[in-house]
């Protein structure tokens, strides 16, 4: 009910329930946040960071983050969950939010949850460094070509 208030409430009522929800992060049992992300509560929660209201986006960084803390070893199906929703690309506007305790905020859960250190990177595609600081792009080297067929 709360979830279903979160995502299609009037604004006075998403904002009651992401305070309710942000709570529950806080001082909830594991069991019970981990209730709320199967019940899907992460892409309307996501949907409130691009709100004007300054204390509602903090709020919804606040349990996104507490989220995240709370799945330990599963935060990286949480990241993937929020980045599906797109509430990664919200995230990082936030990056530029004129209230500081938000964009402090933003740049921290992307600085620890989407910091991409498991992407995969095409060593050929990343330049090397040369004595005088520049660095040498040689798009052609090691290039496999294949052929495209339906």
């Amino acid at each position: 009910m709360i979830i279903h208030q979160l995502a299609k409430g009037d604004f006075g009522t998403q904002k009651e329930a992401a305070w309710a929800i942000s709570n529950l992060t806080i001082s909830g049992r594991k069991d019970q946040v981990e209730y709320l992300v199967q019940q899907n509560v992460i892409p309307p929660f996501c949907n409130l960071l691009s709100v004007k209201d300054s204390q509602v986006v903090q709020v919804v960084l606040d349990g996104l983050k507490n989220i995240l803390i709370m799945a330990g070893d599963e935060a990286s199906t949480i990241a993937e969950i929020i980045e599906e929703c797109g509430g990664l690309e919200k995230i990082e506007v936030l990056q530029q939010h004129e209230n500081e305790d938000i964009y402090k905020l933003a740049f921290e859960i992307i600085d620890q949850y989407f910091s991409g250190d498991d992407i995969d990177e095409d060593p050929c595609l990343i330049p090397e460094a040369t004595q005088g600081g520049t660095y040498n792009f040689d798009p052609t080297a090691n290039l496999q070509t294949k052929e495209f067929n339906f």
